[in-house]
């Protein structure tokens, strides 16, 4: 198998850049994280305790498609996964609650397994943990995730998905450190699980 080493877009022109070829822009997407981290801040005591990554996994999920469908962007939920499509690309976005995003050293992993919709979706599994590398793809559909950690931090990244995690990436588009970089960012703690609703398929 042919491996590739995974693109970083840091700096903020060179992902301004990169997102303009994609059709989405910074504040969108900073938008969409910041109406994530809000509701994710509503979950009170009485709540279930994966009630903030559940909050944060529903209303970012909505605010995707508030910010985005339109001229470029439609819903789509093909393969089990909540996320906006575009058809001139052939690009497919959707939300993910993660452990640690925009850290070099760490592949962020989501906060709940992902299913073997999200795995096909991806492209090729890799084999072997190479987490700067990642199979070299068909450019035929690309999914993305926004993700965003629990102080805020987020990337757009189009990730491999193997074993119901995130083993590596393809390429990492930082937006924001989180309350590093911008200290109105609101922070809430989030233990809970479930942020998707990928399709596990079981033999009987």
């Amino acid at each position: 198998m042919e491996f590739a080493e995974t693109k970083y877009f840091r700096e903020s022109w060179e992902s301004d850049q990169r997102l303009n070829q994609l059709q989405v822009t910074r504040q969108g997407l900073l938008e969409v994280r910041d109406v994530a981290m809000q509701e994710r801040s509503n979950a009170t005591n009485f709540h279930p305790t994966n009630s903030p990554g559940t909050f944060g996994y529903h209303h970012g999920t909505w605010a995707l498609r508030d910010r985005f469908v339109g001229d470029h962007w439609d819903v789509d939920r093909s393969d089990g996964i909540e996320a906006i499509w575009n058809e001139e690309l052939k690009i497919k976005i959707a939300f993910c609650n993660v452990d640690l995003a925009c850290n070099d050293e760490h592949v962020p992993k989501p906060r709940s397994e992902k299913g073997a919709g999200a795995e096909r979706a991806s492209g090729t599994p890799l084999f072997g943990k190479l987490p700067q590398f990642a199979p070299r793809q068909a450019e035929t559909s690309r999914l993305y995730y926004l993700m965003v950690d629990q102080d805020g931090a987020a990337e757009l990244t189009r990730p491999v998905v193997s074993g119901g995690t995130f083993t590596s990436a393809v390429e990492r588009i930082y937006l924001s450190r989180g309350m590093d970089e911008d200290p109105s960012v609101v922070g809430a703690d989030d233990n809970g699980p479930v942020d998707n609703f990928d399709p596990q398929v079981v033999r009987k």
